[in-house]
């Protein structure tokens, strides 16, 4: 029998249980005196976000902001605290074994619905097996690929009930892993492994998920005045959530705002409370009292769609564009809030050698740099391919940074590669979204920031069966380094790192299938009568749980 050992969360970080993200340049609240005593505050804020909801269905959710209202309205095994460690979620005690590989979860008595049914372990079973079924499979289904059985089971090789998750009882809940994965704990505060009530998802069939009625929620709040096509919401308190008591905010009314100066109006007639800004405007606020900044762990990129026959299905058209962009001048000069270039696939302070403490991003250094002479060699190579005369649409998201980004990759592209013409195809980020799953596009401006410290949440964008590998990439050793990396050394960090570079090489500079272009910065100004307000490294934009009103 398995030797087993008792893992309170107090001491998770200590035993070395969990490795997180580390050095961000994320600032955080300063704690002020609760305000629970205090009369004639209202806790009450006013929001905005710069794209509307998609769905609610937690299996299905991809976009960061959805993602950062999941984050709000349900809540997994374990969540994120205010420096984005996992700790007590719906689970209060876990049990690992030594090996690392089975996790023992015990539910607490207190979890409810926010109908007030309890929340139990088959409800985990339920929502995990919808998102892992090839029948109702969601896009993250790849998370657990780790679990006995799981990726089989999501390449439709074996049967659902062969997984290595079940209900033992009502307030028992089991995982067996393939290897040990340090940073498990970490992927189960994220939303897409949040609970889902069987009874519930099954009455309100196709409609689950597709208004603030057709859902069940167990995180801190609850959502109401949403369609499915609303662009304003409103976050209530939810009162059946088990530590209601740490939540002051009784209401958070959002609305979806894509032009950022509009935003900014509304904040500095108090209207709202909290905006996202970003270029001119961070310059022009920075030195405000609730202006707020720090580094997403995210990469915005520059994704081919290789359909056979078409120009990009060309490597060297691909190598071409992905040296021919200054991405310094793009974060200095027309982004300049904050944002970084990035010449690699996985971004900085995601994950460190837990024996080294080296950041996975420093290891694996820069992949596809800017080079102009590189970029014309291939692009000579190119047009004796596939003629003198290239034309591509750039598919991007029609928001004010989404129209500034994607103009300067026309810009650039067009003046460093003669020949080339670039159209530029801006959409809602809803539609953005649906027309690379249809993978109607050419080229596409993109992002993927972390849901978590997993590392192959980045590599698994190009992995044969993704349902994120919209470009069609397909190359076997890629394919085996990603698979050794999370499989075999997964618990041997210096060969797992070793095999994910080996993996962007291929990715980024043999085969050009992506560009990485920045590391993103989130630039807010915040009403400072608003204390405790988090911006976790990966999880959502912001987190609203222990936010409070301080002030009237």
């Amino acid at each position: 029998m398995t030797m087993k050992k008792k893992i309170l969360f107090s001491s998770i970080v200590t035993l070395g249980v969990i490795l997180s993200a580390c050095g961000g340049n994320q600032e955080t609240e300063k704690s002020s005196s609760s305000t629970s005593q205090k009369t004639g505050v209202e806790q009450k804020i006013a929001i905005s976000t710069p794209a509307p909801i998609s769905t609610l269905d937690t299996t299905q959710t991809t976009d960061k902001n959805t993602f950062t209202m999941v984050q709000h309205l349900f809540e997994g095994l374990t969540r994120f605290d205010e420096k984005t460690n996992p700790v007590p979620g719906i689970a209060e005690k876990i049990d690992v074994s030594e090996d690392g590989k089975t996790y023992n979860f015990k539910l607490r008595d207190d979890a409810k619905w926010s109908n007030g049914d309890k929340i139990t372990a088959q409800d985990f079973e339920f929502s995990w097996k919808r998102l892992l079924n090839p029948k109702t499979q969601g896009p993250n289904a790849y998370l657990l690929d780790n679990v006995v059985n799981g990726l089989a089971i999501r390449n439709a090789e074996k049967g659902i009930d062969e997984v290595g998750f079940k209900a033992v009882s009502d307030t028992e809940f089991k995982v067996e892993l393939e290897n040990p994965q340090p940073s498990f704990l970490s992927v189960l505060a994220i939303g897409w492994l949040a609970p889902q009530q069987e009874k519930f998802v099954k009455e309100a069939g196709d409609k689950y998920g597709t208004t603030s009625e057709s859902i069940l929620y167990n995180g801190p709040f609850v959502l109401t005045k949403w369609d499915g096509t609303s662009d304003t919401w409103t976050l209530e308190k939810n009162e059946a959530y088990y530590d209601e008591k740490s939540v002051k905010l009784k209401e958070v009314d959002v609305q979806t705002l894509k032009e950022e100066n509009t935003g900014i109006n509304l904040f500095e007639s108090e209207e709202l409370d909290l905006v996202r800004i970003s270029g001119q405007n961070v310059a022009q606020y920075k030195d405000l009292p609730g202006y707020v900044t720090f580094s997403d762990v995210s990469n915005s990129f520059l994704d081919f769609n290789q359909k056979e026959g078409s120009p990009l299905a060309n490597v060297n058209v691909r190598k071409a564009i992905s040296l021919a962009i200054d991405k310094k001048a793009l974060t200095e000069n027309v982004l300049a809030d904050g944002s970084k270039p990035l010449n690699g696939l996985v971004p900085a302070n995601l994950y460190e050698n837990p024996d080294t403490k080296e950041d996975y991003r420093k290891y694996a250094e820069e992949f596809a740099t800017y080079n102009l002479k590189e970029a014309n060699k291939s692009w000579d190579k190119a047009k004796k391919e596939v003629g003198k005369t290239v034309e591509i649409k750039l598919l991007a998201a029609d928001t004010d940074q989404g129209k500034k980004v994607s103009e300067y990759i026309q810009s650039e592209l067009e003046k460093n590669l003669k020949g080339l013409k670039i159209s530029v195809n801006l959409q809602p980020a809803n539609n953005l979204n649906q027309s690379r799953r249809e993978k109607d596009y050419e080229l596409s401006l993109s992002g993927w920031i972390a849901g978590s410290s997993e590392l192959d949440s980045y590599f698994n964008l190009y992995a044969k069966d993704s349902s994120y590998n919209y470009g069609n990439f397909n190359n076997e050793e890629y394919t085996k380094l990603v698979t050794d990396a999370k499989t075999i050394n997964a618990n041997h960090p210096d060969k797992q790192f070793a095999d994910y570079k080996k993996a962007e090489d291929i990715l980024l500079n043999q085969e050009s299938a992506q560009v990485p272009i920045y590391q993103s910065a989130s630039n807010y100004l915040v009403n400072p009568k608003i204390s405790h307000v988090e911006y976790p490294l990966y999880g959502g934009y912001f987190f609203l749980r222990n936010a409070e009103v301080t002030e009237k």
